[in-house]
């Protein structure tokens, strides 16, 4: 390739992108067979796409299909999503976040505002950039606090309750809804000792909530028809089920 950069594309950037772009190997799918993983484990003779995480635009975004809350509306201002009061500071003008309302907080996140003082925390937690600096490109990590924030922040959990409202729709069957749930979200089968695992998380948190009320509700999030042990169970499955998506 490189003879070929010299030689046969007179120094033409564009050429060999093109020759790269176009090539079998890298269209490769990162998908691959038993066969060969045994014999390529590290995948050193590229017979596979390369495996990437998802940036942090795309976590958002994800979680916000999956869920059901996706606005696909396009072009517009900047939205202004869910964020914890107390982190976007405005010592100029005393400007503060105001979280807008309806489906606008659901649009993607290429369109929440961003502040290069004050990023959007959530974002920054998947390696999004401050913007204060230029980037040739993102370095991407595997954290606990990426854990805790599709499990904890309050955008999340919100995603979690309707994705879990979602996986209800698929039967009344515990293990169905949270098999198809599962499919929905990570576009593979559950294996059956992950579905074991979910379905005692379930039931556990079902116990807990028949006991105590007020945690159901505080669970739901508002006092409407969801607003059961069920189904609050069933909002700690999905938050589980979101946990791994950024893999």
């Amino acid at each position: 390739l490189s003879w070929k950069f010299m030689n046969d594309y007179k120094w033409s950037v564009k050429k060999l992108l093109k020759e790269i772009m176009m090539s079998a190997t890298y269209r490769q799918d990162s998908k691959f067979t038993p066969e060969l993983l045994e014999k390529d484990p590290f995948n050193k003779l590229y017979g596979r796409g390369a495996r990437v995480r998802l940036s942090a635009e795309q976590v958002r975004d994800q979680g916000l299909c999956i869920s059901g809350l996706l606005n696909e509306k396009m072009f517009g201002p900047s939205v202004f999503p869910y964020q914890p009061k107390g982190i976007w500071l405005s010592p100029w003008n005393g400007a503060y976040w105001q979280k807008s309302q309806g489906n606008d907080q659901y649009r993607r996140a290429v369109y929440t505002y961003w502040k290069r003082t004050a990023p959007y925390p959530s974002m920054l937690t998947f390696d999004g950039t401050a913007r204060e600096v230029c980037t040739a490109r993102r370095i991407r990590t595997n954290t606990p606090l990426q854990a805790l924030v599709t499990l904890n922040d309050s955008a999340y959990v919100e995603m979690a309750r309707y994705f879990a409202y979602r996986m209800e729709s698929q039967g009344k069957d515990v293990k169905q809804q949270i098999s198809k749930g599962y499919e929905m979200a990570l576009y593979k089968s559950i294996s059956m000792p992950d579905l074991s695992v979910l379905v005692k998380l379930y039931n556990e948190s079902l116990q807990k909530f028949k006991k105590d009320r007020d945690k159901t509700c505080e669970m739901i999030g508002v006092d409407d028809k969801h607003n059961n042990p069920e189904t609050a169970a069933m909002v700690v499955v999905a938050r589980s089920v979101f946990s791994p998506m950024p893999a």
